[in-house]
């Protein structure tokens, strides 16, 4: 696999014939299949055009959605959760507003390469929804978005989003990628969500 492809997960955070489903360590695989899967699961596959690959992500996590849209949303700690997010800054916006426009720096692979860089509108049903779409930056195409449903014993969380890269990268690789990636970082937000949750205490599951 490219190095270069591996960052594409990354750029979406915070995105050949081919159809994976990855259940997580210790997830039930035949609960996996079903609606209530703890997860995470996720699947890849391939788009048409200027898409790569279209993704979709789900698991339960045992934290109120509060808790699950501000490990989703903060940017001032977004490096700290997604180690090879360099910065996320916010552009336009925010402050209590329905939307924003950010702009995130992820480290590249080698030293004496360019970091990759997005600018990107999201728009905010505060602790329900999250959907995205690409300004400018080194993919050639995102948008999708996060829905958080409360259900018995947390929130389910799912991701869709359909991803295009610029560089010369077959796609089947950039699909590799994102089935390699996109799971560590649904366990990277679940882990981040519960760590809040005691700060949404009266959050109802």
């Amino acid at each position: 696999m490219l190095p270069v492809a591996s960052r594409i997960a990354t750029l979406l955070v915070l995105i050949a014939v081919m159809s994976v489903s990855v259940p997580m360590a210790g997830a039930n695989a035949a609960a996996a299949a079903g609606r209530d899967a703890v997860g995470p699961v996720v699947s890849v596959t391939p788009g048409s055009g200027k898409i790569d690959g279209e993704v979709r992500a789900s698991m339960i996590v045992a934290a109120p959605a509060a808790a699950v849209y501000s490990a989703l949303t903060e940017c001032a700690r977004a490096p700290e959760v997604f180690p090879s997010l360099k910065s996320c800054r916010v552009v336009e916006g925010g402050a209590g507003r329905s939307w924003d426009v950010r702009e995130h720096k992820v480290a590249s692979w080698a030293s004496f390469l360019p970091d990759m860089r997005t600018v990107f509108r999201s728009e905010y049903v505060p602790n329900r929804s999250i959907g995205f779409r690409l300004l400018s930056g080194d993919l050639q195409h995102l948008d999708g978005g996060w829905q958080l449903e409360p259900v018995t014993g947390g929130t389910r969380v799912t991701y869709e989003a359909r991803v295009g890269f610029s560089a010369f990268v077959p796609g089947f690789l950039v699909r590799q990628s994102l089935v390699a990636d996109v799971p560590k970082f649904m366990v990277a937000i679940r882990d981040e969500s519960i760590r809040r949750a005691p700060a949404f205490a009266d959050g109802k599951f």
